[in-house]
């Protein structure tokens, strides 16, 4: 650690997760669960009026509001904030500066490029009058803050160009370890095309082929718009609406080889590893777009196997289908691979990054 005992004592952590998703559960809820239990004094404040930090604001000429006052927990030293994307949040973060209280953000996607297809487009974008949330106040908060975290590197360049953050991989909970339990055919996709409106395209004929060969192909998730975004002539299966805590369990019953397909956007060089990584951790070889992450993660563990174009997609997913000894193997270095890539083991990462922000508030 970089930070004495001494300090590390006294630390008080506030954490403010965006939602009780996934997002909010990998980021910061759960990291902040297994600091607790190692004895960090940190306290999740779940996003809500009662839970969250109040404020008071004051009317100007212009139309615009400023923040006056701020309530926050008395003993707080560092704050963790996730998505920050209000223009109030930024006068927010200067006061609580101006206070010594470290402010922290984690941002986990590039909200200045979200596809206009995706859910989230319109709540971001910044010329939209009926949502006071933007892109360009996101980018001002993390300017503002006292250290940065991201779940990739190329999210520091967007984030932390003032060089104060910490690029911080996802990881998964220990107890997805214990789960062995695997499906015994077939291939699939974990997702919606809700938030991946371009990206099983990427895969073109591939699934059609596959599944006229009679490979099962089956998707985790509700309804979406898988088989118009294939162009498949079959109804596609869902496994219907899946809790947070089943999702990778329900991953490793419904197919034995995944595809993760991400379309070559400025928003997906920003997205993470963790597809993969929920893969691996029950067992699941999986086949990918060459996007950075994913070619990293290929270095490092040896697992997985890339596909650019449509040929691609179908040989490397034919491959593991058939070759049952590479499957077996691409399975065992997933789940050797995945042993020490928990939040457990790699939550000193989180609070390494929260007393890094302290000493730079108060240094």
């Amino acid at each position: 650690m970089s930070v004495s005992s001494q300090v590390r004592d006294r630390v008080k952590v506030y954490v403010l997760p965006a939602d009780l998703h996934g997002c909010g559960h990998y980021r910061l809820i759960w990291p902040a669960e297994a600091l607790l239990e190692q004895g960090l004094d940190v306290t999740v404040m779940p996003p809500s009026k009662e839970s969250g930090i109040a404020c008071k604001t004051e009317d100007l000429p212009d139309g615009t509001q400023r923040v006056t006052a701020i309530q926050v927990p008395a003993d707080a030293d560092v704050l963790v904030v996730q998505r920050p994307a209000h223009p109030l949040q930024a006068q927010m973060i200067d006061i609580l500066r101006q206070n010594k209280v470290a402010v922290v953000i984690d941002m986990d996607d590039d909200m200045s490029s979200i596809h206009p297809g995706n859910v989230a487009y319109h709540a971001y974008r910044h010329s939209n009058k009926n949502t006071p949330l933007s892109w360009k106040w996101a980018m001002e908060c993390c300017k503002r803050a006292t250290l940065v975290t991201t779940s990739t590197t190329a999210l520091q360049k967007v984030y932390a160009k003032h060089g104060r953050g910490v690029a911080i991989d996802n990881k998964v909970p220990q107890a997805v370890l214990d789960y062995q339990e695997t499906a015994e055919d077939g291939f699939g996709w974990a997702g919606t095309t809700v938030s991946h409106p371009t990206d099983l395209q990427m895969a073109g004929k591939a699934v059609q082929q596959l599944i006229d060969e009679d490979y099962p192909f089956r998707v985790v998730g509700g309804p979406s718009k898988v088989g118009l975004n294939l162009r498949l002539k079959q109804e596609v299966q869902y496994t219907g609406a899946t809790s947070l805590n089943d999702w990778i369990r329900t991953i490793a019953e419904t197919y034995s080889v995944g595809m993760i397909p991400l379309d070559a956007t400025a928003f997906n060089q920003g997205k993470s590893r963790l597809k993969g990584i929920e893969h691996m951790a029950v067992g699941i070889p999986w086949v990918a777009s060459p996007r950075e992450e994913y070619r990293k993660l290929q270095r490092e563990s040896g697992c997985g196997l890339l596909a650019a174009t449509p040929k691609e997609w179908y040989a490397q997913l034919k491959l593991l289908l058939t070759d049952d000894v590479l499957r077996k193997e691409q399975a065992d270095m997933g789940r050797q691979y995945m042993a020490d890539q928990t939040i457990q083991a790699n939550a000193w990462r989180w609070r390494e990054a929260w007393e890094q922000a302290l000493k730079i508030e108060r240094g």
